[in-house]
């Protein structure tokens, strides 16, 4: 009996010391601090900048003179969902002749939570599926809207 109750202690304990546990995975392009001073003092081109720090994480269809390089910290507890904890941002914008105009930093733009409203915000996921259609349309389409009766054939 005691070595019973030995081993349901010994496993509570061991649940609950690797729920404890975190791991943390940094995602996306890191441009560190030298590569920063870099691209703010010089005037590169676009070329160099990619043999500088690499390709850019995102290079927006609707203005392909903005680079942005994108790190994410995300930390995942045992049988959590993952959360973002240091988000950093580069954009780079270029002039029309390919090289740096202005070089923006942003710290931490993940923060603000953005709420979304379910009438103007479509949301995947939610949709009905194929039983609680079935059931949802169940006499929908016997129904008569002249208020007259069906004729047998």
């Amino acid at each position: 009996m005691k070595t019973r109750l030995f081993y349901l202690l010994s496993f509570f304990v061991l649940v609950v010391l690797l729920g404890g546990c975190q791991t943390i995975d940094i995602r996306g392009q890191y441009v560190d601090e030298d590569s920063l001073a870099k691209l703010e003092t010089k005037s590169l081109t676009q070329a160099e900048i990619i043999e500088l720090i690499g390709t850019p994480t995102v290079v927006p269809d609707y203005s392909k003179d903005t680079w942005y390089y994108i790190q994410r910290s995300i930390a995942r507890r045992a049988w959590a969902s993952p959360k973002v904890i240091e988000q950093r941002i580069v954009k780079i914008i270029f002039n029309k002749d390919d090289s740096v105009r202005e070089v923006i930093v942003l710290n931490d733009s993940h923060i603000s939570e953005i709420e979304t409203i379910s009438e103007y915000t479509k949301t995947y996921g939610t949709e009905k599926n194929g039983l609680q259609k079935f059931i949802g349309n169940i006499g929908r389409y016997n129904k008569l809207t002249d208020g007259k009766k069906r004729k047998s054939k």
